[in-house]
């Protein structure tokens, strides 16, 4: 089966997942997107994203290894939680531009 529904959730301390989300459609592709400040309320938008039919959930870059397996728990890995990771350059690069 070919992916149709992907979520992806992000995470920064001034969103709020009532107010910050959206849907992205096409003809046969569907993605969530939610913005949350913590992982107590990932792990909402991911049991709500189960709801949709997600087939898989992408967590940005803020997320560790343990926060994922936190969230995985939240949906009793009924579907597969991924996140963005860095390689040890493009943190350094990213921790000096952001800094």
């Amino acid at each position: 089966m070919a992916l149709q529904r992907y979520g992806f959730i992000v995470k920064s301390n001034d969103l709020e997942m009532f107010k910050h989300h959206a849907r992205l459609n096409s003809e046969n592709f569907s993605m969530m997107v939610s913005g949350v400040s913590d992982v107590a309320q990932a792990e909402m938008v991911a049991q709500e994203m189960i709801t949709k039919d997600v087939q898989l959930i992408e967590l940005c870059g803020a997320f560790s290894a343990e926060d994922a397996q936190q969230i995985r728990d939240a949906i009793n890995d009924h579907i597969p939680v991924g996140y963005v990771q860095y390689t040890d350059d493009e943190r350094a690069r990213l921790k000096s531009e952001l800094s």
